[in-house]
């Protein structure tokens, strides 16, 4: 098991799932690969396309989740999700930040895709859970060194262990968990919503996946967590 949602999350998101690809062996430690490089160029022309002229908040793929962060009790004008976040840079015609290969890979297709996509080194017999966070977890925000103290019980939160991963769903990740050039292993969780965008979801891990492969080396495998099956 590398992934894991608690029961607590589907009362309030009941028709929640999330594909989760794992890769293993992932070769990272190029500055830049050409191929990730073009699918980027061409997700974020696509998108500056898409958007123009609208917010990217009203782009109709997006919806889904301000209509989820307003169900758990967070404003998603002041925490986007991370898709959210991606296209509202698009939009206003900041671009995308290049950072690494796999990191790159995970933001063109989120932003091919619209959905959020999260991108976690986990180690040997680590589990990535989706659950409310409780007493004692720590989050460090990215570039921080000291755990941020507004971190409170009851948030959605990936974690693994008490190493939060990403704070209020997909809106802000962590130093923990952060892929850099020595990961060789790690889990993508990209969510959705059966029955309403879950062929989206299952299309971008394929995607993800293939790229992986063919890209950096990396042996996949692809999974749908959802109530049915809330570990894979």
């Amino acid at each position: 098991m590398v992934f894991s949602i608690d029961a607590a999350v589907f009362e309030a998101l009941p028709e929640l799932c999330v594909g989760v690809v794992t890769a293993v062996g992932i070769d990272n430690t190029a500055g830049s690969v050409p191929a990730i490089d073009r699918l980027l160029d061409e997700a974020v022309a696509d998108a500056g396309r898409r958007l123009a002229g609208i917010h990217a908040s009203d782009d109709l793929r997006v919806q889904p989740y301000r209509q989820a962060f307003h169900a758990l009790g967070m404003s998603p004008s002041r925490y986007p999700s991370s898709n959210i976040a991606l296209l509202r840079r698009i939009a206003k015609g900041k671009g995308v930040w290049r950072v690494n290969p796999v990191v790159d890979l995970g933001n063109a297709i989120s932003i091919k895709y619209a959905l959020p996509l999260g991108a976690h080194a986990l180690g040997p017999g680590e589990t990535l859970e989706l659950r409310l966070s409780r007493p004692g977890d720590v989050f460090v925000e990215l570039g921080e060194k000291d755990a941020d103290p507004t971190l409170a019980p009851g948030e959605l939160v990936y974690a693994v262990g008490n190493l939060v991963h990403t704070r209020r769903w997909t809106w802000r990740q962590s130093e923990n968990g952060k892929v850099d050039a020595g990961t060789t292993r790690a889990v993508f969780p990209i969510d959705g919503f059966l029955g309403i965008n879950d062929d989206a979801v299952r299309a971008a891990c394929d995607e993800l996946a293939a790229r992986l492969r063919d890209d950096l080396g990396a042996r996949t495998s692809v999974a749908l967590a959802s109530a049915a099956a809330p570990q894979v």
